[in-house]
């Protein structure tokens, strides 16, 4: 009985996340009301307010929940497999914004892109940080400032290819970031 009571809190959150999206692809969150909402996703108001304060409330979860993904994908990649094949770990965060596209070019192209964008940065910032650490490059006295422009132009490249409709695939994406960070522009 729990299962499917806690099968269908997960499908009624989903519906009310899908809603939302869809809601924010076409307008601002301030102009979105919860009746709109619920009669989206085909949910009573009353169960929205059992599992959201608001619609403020429904969005930071849902960003809190993406952001858990992201992090446990970046967590999933041991410090030398990082160093050694960086490929991977761009493919799969290349294909985890795909695989959640609607909700990522909400987030990346819209009032919300500062916030999003930042706390993005800080994630992959601190991944980084934690895994690069005692890397040096020549010429460089302090690491960190290779860091934050490496990470700031690869969220900018996500943010990008986001707003830009997902028109490469993600393994394209990838090898575009991975020749970037190794190589740099040169031809």
């Amino acid at each position: 009985m729990a299962q499917s009571e806690d099968r269908r809190v997960r499908r009624t959150r989903e519906r009310l996340r899908q809603a939302l999206t869809q809601l924010l692809l076409e307008k601002d969150v301030r102009d979105i009301t919860v009746r709109e909402l619920t009669d989206l996703a085909d949910v009573n108001r009353g169960t929205f307010y059992t599992h959201y304060r608001d619609i403020y409330d429904l969005l930071e979860q849902t960003e809190n929940a993406l952001f858990g993904e992201l992090e446990a994908l970046l967590d999933s990649y041991p410090r030398q497999e990082v160093m050694e094949h960086v490929s991977a770990l761009l493919l799969d965060v290349f294909r985890f914004v795909g695989g959640n596209r609607d909700l990522c070019r909400v987030f990346l192209d819209r009032q919300a892109v500062d916030r999003f964008s930042q706390r993005l940065n800080e994630l992959i910032y601190r991944k980084c940080l934690h895994e690069w650490q005692g890397l040096t490059l020549p010429g460089l006295t302090d690491p960190r400032y290779a860091l934050v422009f490496l990470v700031g132009g690869t969220v900018e490249l996500v943010r990008a290819w986001a707003v830009g409709g997902f028109a490469e695939p993600p393994e394209e994406m990838a090898a575009l970031a991975e020749r970037l960070i190794l190589s740099g522009v040169r031809p």
